[in-house]
């Protein structure tokens, strides 16, 4: 058996740009681009860098929320105080121009300073209250280890009570 090809046409490269041009929509042969460049004659929009002013935001949105759930408060004065560093980032990077959701990091400094202030404040009253009250738990959890029956048990209960009134 013989290699012969079964087409007698010389072989022809796939239609398209000569090798050493490129399509219109890619950069020239050697890879330069001009910055801001897209292959429409027109410069591209440079994007804005809003993730500050957004992160101020919701940190403060959510730091409100756990400050109102009192037991979280010290967690919401935390990320209240990482929403007003978010939201001068964000204001600074409004100032330059490279940014435009003033609105927004407004927002989240605002909220995140309503958050600290009242998750400080929760905290201290919150912490200052079983503070003083401390001695009253530990004779209650006492009275409940020695209870032997619902009703010294119900007791316990009672006497804390009153003891926190």
């Amino acid at each position: 058996m013989t290699d012969t090809p079964s087409d007698p046409r010389p072989y022809q490269p796939p239609p398209g740009p000569p090798p050493d041009q490129a399509p219109p929509d890619q950069p020239p042969p050697g890879g330069y681009q001009a910055p801001g460049y897209q292959g429409s004659g027109y410069p591209a929009a440079r994007g804005r860098r809003n993730g500050m002013g957004t992160t101020a935001l919701v940190l403060g949105v959510v730091a409100l929320v756990l400050v109102i759930l009192l037991l979280f408060s010290p967690l919401g004065a935390f990320l209240g105080l990482l929403a007003i560093l978010f939201g001068i980032l964000g204001l600074i990077r409004v100032g330059r121009g490279e940014a435009d959701n003033r609105g927004q990091a407004v927002a989240g400094l605002v909220t995140g300073a309503v958050a600290l202030l009242f998750g400080i404040l929760f905290t201290i009253s919150v912490g200052t209250w079983f503070a003083t009250h401390v001695n009253d738990f530990r004779n209650f959890g006492n009275c409940m280890d020695n209870a032997t029956g619902a009703a010294a048990r119900e007791q316990c209960g009672r006497e804390l009570s009153n003891k926190l009134e």
